[in-house]
């Protein structure tokens, strides 16, 4: 029978002590609940800008659009466009500038330059102009998303009606996909946006926009039982979505 080393024992005794010590300190720490995450409070959206920031934000986009005729007489405010990219391109409405013999835009800061119908989309009414002589800046605006608009959203036509240049009218989305028959066209047209913001001669060809300051329309053409050419309600406009046709954009 082998001695015992009392020394050992003692040794391996105060090992085992110590191991379990340290479990009786490890486990509550393992056990403890790990302590969530607190919630992320994302911010809430800002008010949106004001009518005269929105105005101030989207007046440099808009083009009035002055025509010369084949009998040489002039019409200074035959309508509006808007720009749509830095090279200054200008969308604008076809029968606005379809039987001129020349064609001018002016810009936000008076300047005015020569411009040439670069690409149409008759079915629509939809012209795009090129300015041959831009400002040094131009402000594109930004084209918004047709499908988003709803009946009741807010609208705001700025144009030059009876040549009161960059003016701002402001309603509310009337109806969406109207069909409207118009002079010179064989087919109506169809798939536009009904708007009750003030339009009138001189807004043909100018911008739509929504409450973002984004383009979601042409106006093209108003409505007026009485069979006068001034506004009585009733106003129209191309969607973005088909203008983009004319911009070599795939239509849905």
């Amino acid at each position: 029978m082998r001695p015992v080393r009392v020394g050992a024992v003692r040794r391996h005794a105060l090992l085992l002590v110590t191991t379990l010590a340290a479990a009786a300190v490890l486990v509550p720490i393992a056990l403890a609940p790990i302590p969530k995450a607190p919630p992320v409070v994302e911010p809430s959206p800002g008010p949106p800008p004001t009518i005269a920031a929105l105005y101030e934000k989207v007046a440099p986009t808009v083009v009035q659009v002055k025509i010369t005729r084949y009998d040489g007489s002039v019409q200074s405010s035959a309508g509006a466009g808007v720009i749509i990219d830095e090279a200054a391109d200008i969308i604008t409405a076809l029968h606005v500038v379809g039987a001129a013999k020349d064609v001018s835009v002016i810009f936000s800061d008076g300047k005015e330059s020569k411009a040439v119908v670069i690409a149409v989309l008759a079915d629509n009414d939809i012209a795009v102009l090129r300015a041959l002589e831009p400002p040094q800046t131009v402000v594109p605006a930004v084209l918004g998303d047709g499908s988003k608009v709803r009946i009741g959203d807010d609208a705001l036509v700025v144009g030059s009606p009876f040549g009161m240049t960059r003016s701002l009218s402001t309603g509310v989305i009337s109806g969406l996909n109207r069909s409207l028959q118009v002079p010179g066209y064989a087919k109506p047209l169809t798939g536009l946006i009904q708007f009750d913001a003030a339009a009138n001669p001189g807004n043909s060809g100018g911008p739509l926009f929504n409450r973002n300051g984004d383009v979601i329309g042409i106006v093209t053409a108003i409505a007026n039982p009485t069979g006068f050419p001034v506004f009585s309600g009733l106003g129209f406009a191309i969607t973005i979505d088909a203008a983009g046709g004319a911009l070599g954009i795939p239509v849905d």
